[in-house]
């Protein structure tokens, strides 16, 4: 705020004393809605002596449009960030569908003024946090009814098919940092051991994990790796996300519908013998109560001939494809 020296020099005094692990400082100004460089050039000032190999960065805590409207300095940063969400103007599934070739956009429209400087996407949130252009208070929640900022397809296979998805277009656009959701609870990607306030409208699983969480494992097992460029002919239906690791391969694919989908899967590195686990309807509640369990089952397997392979999608499906070494 407008006592921002004596605030970081507060913050620098909790950072000495808990010596935490940080390695980026996110900027804001609760009265700016895109970092003015004054504020990083301070906050750096005051705390890279705590955190030397942290990384200061500005830009936006609302959408994308404010970062636009207030081009940061990036001279200043070692990186600008901004959130997102598919939900501002349309809410149906279809609609959260057509938002993810978007994401692609946002980033090649980015790169026009930041140029060569990092990119965050902070946070990626299945619905809008909060209001931005708000012109009142934020209507508070109705006791008995799922707060503003909850989706109940948080839980779904269609959130976590719109999340690989999400993160296909903003990595292979070239995003170089991208942060998902919370941890625990109906804005993460896992439930607490308490369970959901509010069972009837968002029945999850006491202590269970949500679909969404089977691709951030899927994405572990490849940290140091490579997300390869990939094309589906319909992306309203289909979309994967291709990854590798020396000589490793996955493919994650997600149907998008409510129907069954037949998908030919052919490519450079097509070949050989693959793994397939699917998450669908009829394995999903094993999957959300035995995470680990499901995870380290034998899949059926697949042998890729010169025209690729084909494989069948369930509605709503995730598909695992690893290639067998």
């Amino acid at each position: 705020s407008a006592n921002a020296s004596a605030e970081l020099q507060s913050l620098a005094t909790q950072v000495a004393a808990i010596n935490p692990p940080v390695s980026h400082w996110l900027v804001f100004h609760p009265n700016e809605k895109s970092t003015a460089a004054e504020w990083v050039v301070l906050a750096r000032q005051i705390l890279a002596a705590y955190t030397p190999a942290a990384l200061f960065g500005g830009g936006t805590d609302a959408f994308f449009t404010e970062l636009n409207r207030g081009r940061p300095l990036v001279d200043a940063m070692d990186f600008v960030s901004f959130s997102t969400n598919p939900q501002v103007h349309a809410f149906d599934t279809m609609s959260l569908v057509e938002t993810l070739p978007i994401h692609t956009n946002l980033i090649s429209t980015a790169r026009t003024f930041v140029g060569i400087c990092p990119i965050m996407v902070s946070p990626v949130s299945f619905k809008m946090r909060w209001n931005p252009n708000a012109t009142g208070a934020a209507t508070p929640a109705v006791e008995g009814e799922l707060p503003h900022n909850v989706d109940i397809r948080q839980l779904s296979l269609f959130g976590a098919g719109w999340t690989l998805g999400s993160m296909k277009y903003l990595a292979e656009a070239g995003a170089n940092s991208l942060t998902y959701y919370e941890t625990c609870g109906w804005l993460g990607i896992m439930e607490s051991e308490a369970g959901s306030p509010l069972p009837d409208l968002f029945p999850s699983l006491p202590g269970s994990v949500f679909p969404m969480y089977h691709l951030f494992a899927d994405l572990a097992a490849f940290v140091g790796g490579q997300i390869l460029h990939s094309v589906s002919s319909d992306p309203t239906r289909i979309v994967a996300l291709i990854l590798r690791h020396s000589t490793a391969l996955r493919l994650l694919i997600a149907n998008l519908s409510d129907t069954l989908q037949s998908v030919q899967i052919s490519g450079a590195g097509i070949d050989g013998t693959f793994a397939l686990h699917q998450l669908d309807e009829t394995t999903i509640e094993y999957a959300m109560r035995e995470p680990e369990a499901f995870r380290t089952q034998h899949g059926e397997q697949l042998t890729a001939t010169s025209q690729g392979m084909t494989v069948r999608l369930q509605p709503y499906a995730l598909l695992r494809l690893d290639r067998i070494e």
